[in-house]
């Protein structure tokens, strides 16, 4: 089966949920709720997410965007290597998932920082897949020079 954008494949599993109500004879309002279930369902947030890590891989370590969301982590990842990054970024993951438990029951919490650390982590893995250890120190080199310039400022 040929490669086929994220895009295209979120698309074609909204078409197929309508055709499934359709060909089951569902009223319309059915059909909206089968529209409704496959937009918002749990695939459809996992596909917005990678959708979002491969928009922040396209604009590349040097966007503002890129640095304004990870550059104070690449600054603390500068010196370690993918290994060990991963490991870092897990940790990081891990704590504030706790600290994020703790404020919402305690009636406050933010996801902002769990989101950034939750792409974080798959954007490493994802250099780790492609054997990019190389690119990953020129990569967070690029990252804090810009992060430690726009800090200057």
């Amino acid at each position: 089966m040929p490669y086929r954008p994220r895009e295209e494949r979120d698309r074609a599993r909204m078409l197929a949920a309508t055709l499934a109500a359709q060909a089951g004879n569902a009223a319309a309002l059915d059909m909206a709720l089968a529209q409704i279930g496959t937009a918002f369902g749990e695939a459809a947030v996992v596909n917005a997410f990678k959708l979002r890590v491969e928009r922040m891989i396209r604009l590349g370590p040097g966007h503002r965007e890129t640095q304004a969301r990870f550059g104070g982590r690449a600054a603390l990842l500068s010196g370690h290597d993918l290994n060990a990054a991963i490991v870092r970024a897990e940790r990081w993951w891990r704590d504030e998932r706790k600290a994020f438990q703790i404020a919402s029951a305690l009636g406050y919490g933010n996801r902002l920082s769990l989101d950034v650390l939750c792409e974080l982590r798959l954007m490493l893995r994802l250099m780790r897949f492609k054997k990019m250890q190389t690119e990953f120190g020129v990569i967070v080199g690029a990252m804090s020079d810009e992060a430690s310039a726009l800090a200057a400022e």
